[in-house]
């Protein structure tokens, strides 16, 4: 409210002083002035129509956009009661990023301090996409309310309801009692380049019906927002962003991003920025991804997801490519797989760790999340044909997926604590690494039948450290080779040259699992 009192007053100061300079310019000194023109007879230099007719055109198609997606877009008012004894500040319950997309005052108490319930106040946007009420918007938007309120642009209200919510995707339907209403068209997202045009839409700050424009600056960003906000989720979060310099700011949450053929490309969910304001980086979530959520949430209630129960990592660069390489496998396409789930469907359809999948149902697989989008969007129980590479040759496997669980079932493990320490240890310089046995009791609380050595201290400064080897992880094996016990852990290793590299696979104490390439570049 301060930010729209002080617009005001700057406006009314501003037409009385230019109220007052006109009074000033009339009779003799406004003739004078004309008559001053006239003699010198010099003006701004005409400007040829063919010179801004690119930069005319592209305002013509923004206005055009315009027309066409402003009566889709909606202002979303929450309402939400909590006793502050005991609930807290619910803004803590919203991660930081997706916090900045409120507007100032969102959450200011309409009571005073020391009422016994105090009402929170929420906006943001979101788009119709049916003729019959149903809307989508960002679940942080609609987090908790138990009132809200939509307001379209003829400037009627009603009352909505929360049809279901995706936490995993942060988006969300509601549902409003109306009919015959215009809806939105939703673009390809994947079709979408860095470069082109795009219009975002929403409240930002309140303000309803705002535009602005910019283009697509980045595709595919993975900001984990989501899974610091809920660790459970770890693992299961979809968070592959399109990113924007079009104005994104707070209270445009829920609204969309659209292309220059008026097709909603993306919905806007999130903002990188230090003051909690516009720096340049806006985040949508893009519009394949939103398409089959809000289906999924109109017809279930509630997204049913294709699983696996792999865990996955992209061999295009970095660690893992040149864990393949050491595998035998040269592409650069394709995900590694760095740990197979008990009782997944991996299990039962022939998966191991270390099987790099190539192709899913046909289809090259080109990254980690490409491949984690197609199979959460395929129904469970839909039979999967993968290509994978194992040991230099291609293997095709085939089996049906299950139901992604709504827990992490590697992080729901929890840590496990550090045994006593085994007389069976050995230190290596060479690595900067000290291990020791596993003892029964010890291979049971990291999930082992048999095998692998437990990290018990790491030198910050040698080759495992940077690595990524730290205490508590077990090493299952090395160059391929199971490791079960110190000694053979020891004749792995010095069996391998440090210059070339040599991959080992480890567990954490979660029970999460990874490669790591160990290499001394200096050698």
């Amino acid at each position: 409210m301060k930010a729209r009192k002080m617009l005001t007053m700057g406006a009314v100061v501003g037409g009385v002083v230019a109220g007052s300079y006109l009074a000033t310019l009339t009779g003799p000194a406004l003739f004078s002035m004309r008559s001053a023109v006239a003699a010198n007879d010099k003006t701004t230099p005409a400007i040829s129509p063919a010179k801004t007719a690119p930069l005319a055109n592209l305002s013509t198609a923004f206005k055009a956009v315009h027309h066409a997606i402003e009566n889709v877009v909606v202002n979303i008012h929450t309402v939400q009661t909590i006793n502050p004894a005991t609930s807290g500040n619910p803004l803590l319950n919203i991660p930081l990023p997706f916090r900045n997309m409120l507007p100032p005052g969102q959450m200011t108490p309409l009571q005073p301090q020391n009422a016994p319930l105090e009402k929170l106040e929420g906006t943001g946007s979101g788009v119709i996409i049916t003729s019959n009420g149903y809307i989508v918007t960002n679940n942080h938007v609609v987090q908790g309310a138990q009132s809200i309120t939509v307001r379209l642009r003829n400037h009627h209200s009603y009352v909505a309801k929360v049809v279901g919510t995706d936490p995993k995707t942060d988006l969300a339907v509601i549902k409003i009692n109306a009919n015959h209403l215009t809806h939105a068209i939703f673009g390809n997202s994947r079709k979408m380049h860095v470069g082109d045009w795009v219009l975002a839409f929403g409240s930002p700050f309140g303000f309803s019906q705002t535009m602005t424009q910019g283009i697509i600056s980045a595709k595919g960003r993975d900001l984990n927002i989501i899974t610091e906000h809920n660790p459970k989720l770890a693992g299961l979060t979809y968070e592959h962003f399109l990113q924007t310099d079009a104005a994104i700011n707070p209270g445009n949450s829920g609204g969309p991003l659209v292309n220059l053929k008026g097709h909603v490309i993306g919905i806007d969910s999130a903002i990188a920025s230090s003051s909690g304001g516009f720096n340049g980086l806006g985040f949508a979530i893009p519009s394949h991804e939103v398409e089959y959520i809000m289906h999924q949430l109109i017809k279930h209630g509630k997204v049913v997801r294709g699983y696996l129960g792999v865990g996955i990592a992209s061999v295009r660069q970095g660690v893992e490519h040149r864990v393949a390489e050491s595998m035998g496998y040269k592409s650069r396409h394709g995900v590694l797989v760095t740990q197979v789930l008990p009782n997944s469907p991996a299990v039962r359809g022939g998966l191991h760790r270390g099987d790099i999948i190539t192709a899913l149902n046909g289809r090259k697989v080109v990254s980690m999340n490409s491949m984690r989008d197609d199979v959460a969007m395929m129904r469970p129980g839909t039979q999967v044909r993968l290509q994978i590479f194992r040991k230099g040759h291609m293997v095709n496997v085939s089996f049906p997926l299950g139901t992604q669980p709504n827990f992490n079932p590697v992080a729901m493990a929890g840590p496990s604590p550090m045994a006593p320490m085994q007389p069976h240890t050995l230190k290596s310089n060479q690595l900067g690494v000290t291990v020791r046995d596993m003892t029964p009791a010890l291979a049971q609380k990291y999930g082992l039948r048999n095998g692998g050595v437990q990290v018990i201290a790491v030198n910050p400064n040698g080759l495992a450290a940077s690595a990524g080897i730290a205490p508590g992880d077990a090493i299952l094996s090395v160059q391929g080779q199971a490791v079960n016990s110190v000694a053979q852990f020891n004749k792995d290793v010095h069996g391998q040259s440090l210059a070339k590299g040599f991959r080992m696979s480890l567990r954490g104490p979660g029970g999460s699992e990874a490669y790591v390439f160990v290499q001394n570049s200096a050698q």
